[in-house]
């Protein structure tokens, strides 16, 4: 594309990529129903894994807007898997994954990791990190929301 003015060759990248991260979502969520837990809060609790941190901080990482990561870790919380906790001042939160949510991460790691197969026996090996490097330079190139750590 030259111009702003001329069409797209490609058509609009955005909902190509969200066409396809639905049709990803459907195949680890099929496996991890087992688990009564969707491949979004899987991400959430992996994300959690690594250590207890400021929700600010944690938003951040994932490049995710504080009140929607909130309303996301809410049913997290409810089911006893991560806690929220009030933070270094009374305005300010922590996240940390609890006993319960380790074992619920241990207990479907064998579920994702079958998603995970399945994609790769869909797309091949070599395509998976073909789109993985793609992903990657993508995400370098792009510019870093204002707030955030790349």
């Amino acid at each position: 594309m030259s111009t702003a003015s001329s069409v797209p060759t490609f058509g609009c990248t955005c909902a190509r990529l969200r066409k396809l991260t639905r049709r990803l979502t459907r195949i680890y969520d099929a496996h991890l129903s087992a688990q009564a837990i969707k491949v979004t809060q899987y991400s959430l609790l992996a994300n959690a894994a690594r250590g207890e941190r400021a929700l600010s901080e944690f938003a951040a990482e994932l490049e995710m807007d504080r009140s929607t990561l909130s309303r996301n870790l809410a049913p997290l919380a409810a089911q006893g898997w991560v806690s929220i906790s009030i933070g270094a001042d009374a305005r300010s939160r922590s996240i940390s994954l609890t006993a319960a949510g380790r074992r619920k991460l241990k207990a479907a790691l064998p579920s994702w990791r079958k998603a995970q197969c399945e994609v790769e026996s869909v797309l091949g090996t070599e395509g998976v990190g073909e789109l993985h490097r793609k992903i990657e330079r993508a995400l370098a190139a792009l510019p870093v929301p204002s707030g955030k750590r790349a």
